[in-house]
């Protein structure tokens, strides 16, 4: 679901500088998804501030208040619970990638602290909260890139947010060409399902 909102560039630049740093890149996104076609190298769990990438300068302050001013366009209240998972996300998507259509868990399954790991049959079943992830593309490649949600490729524009039921709806992204990568902040929270069904979100 896309806001139709284009996020002033700066309050994406610190972030953009930092992440068009190709070391950067390879030393502080640690995850390499297997996903088939080309590559992508990600980060998650930024919002537990992690001391490499403060050692590495990563421009904290910038990136949690572009996460308020996404959930301020959205008019979603600000104190959500974050997403156990993989919380808050950066990451880089290369020629030739595409993200396979999926689902991402409603309780805490893999995250990094295994004390709020919850035993359940089915991950992805909603009882009060849906996870939900708000996404930018602070940069776009030359081609496709495009998320794809419930079977919707969906055009956003460069800065402009978008949602995703991620515990919901089976989501991915449209092949990249060309050699300029996709740049993406990613904030994962969990919805309550009320205010989901408020917002028509769900039903």
């Amino acid at each position: 679901m896309r806001s139709g909102v284009i996020i002033d560039k700066k309050y994406t630049e610190a972030i953009l500088k930092w992440m068009s740093v190709e070391e950067n890149l390879e030393k502080y996104l640690t995850l390499e998804p297997p996903h088939e076609g080309g590559r992508v190298i990600a980060r998650p769990n930024v919002d537990l501030k992690p001391q490499d990438l403060i050692d590495g300068g990563f421009p904290f302050d910038e990136f949690f208040e572009l996460r308020n001013i996404i959930l301020k366009t959205f008019d979603i209240p600000l104190d959500l619970p974050i997403d156990d998972n993989y919380g808050f996300m950066l990451a880089s998507f290369y020629k030739g990638h595409s993200t396979h259509m999926h689902k991402d868990p409603n309780v805490c399954a893999d995250g990094p602290d295994e004390s709020k790991y919850e035993k359940v049959d089915d991950i992805y079943q909603i009882k009060d909260k849906i996870h939900c992830r708000f996404n930018i593309q602070i940069q776009k490649p030359e081609s496709g890139g495009n998320p794809i949600n419930d079977g919707e490729e969906i055009y956003v524009e460069e800065n402009e947010p978008w949602i995703v039921l991620a515990g919901l709806y089976e989501h991915g992204s449209s092949r990249i060409d060309g050699d300029r990568n996709r740049l993406m902040c990613s904030f994962g929270h969990y919805i309550p399902v009320e205010l989901a069904t408020e917002k028509g979100w769900y039903r």
